[in-house]
């Protein structure tokens, strides 16, 4: 597995590179920070799928669920809202 930086740490708001994913294909995006610490309460960074109009939003990554599996085939965005706290950033697992 490799692992790669999509969106680095940061409290300001702001959207990753896109995550192409390939038909049959399972990738894993979570979230990470240089220090262990919880994610604020009430913070969550959207997880939005890119289509030919407006992006649909398909879930979430927070405190209680720090990573996610995306299947393909599929372009993805993870988006951070800004906030106070810890700086957090998304990794992509392939």
């Amino acid at each position: 597995m490799t692992q790669s930086t999509v969106l680095a740490a940061g409290i300001s708001a702001a959207s990753s590179t896109d995550i192409v994913v390939a038909a049959g294909a399972t990738v894993t995006v979570g979230l990470f920070s240089a220090v262990a610490d919880a994610v604020p309460l009430g913070v969550a960074f959207g997880i939005d799928q890119v289509t030919p109009g407006a992006s649909n939003t398909i879930g979430s990554l927070d405190g209680s669920k720090r990573q996610v599996g995306l299947s393909g085939p599929g372009t993805f965005r993870v988006k951070r809202p800004a906030y106070t706290g810890t700086a957090f950033g998304v990794f992509l697992e392939t």
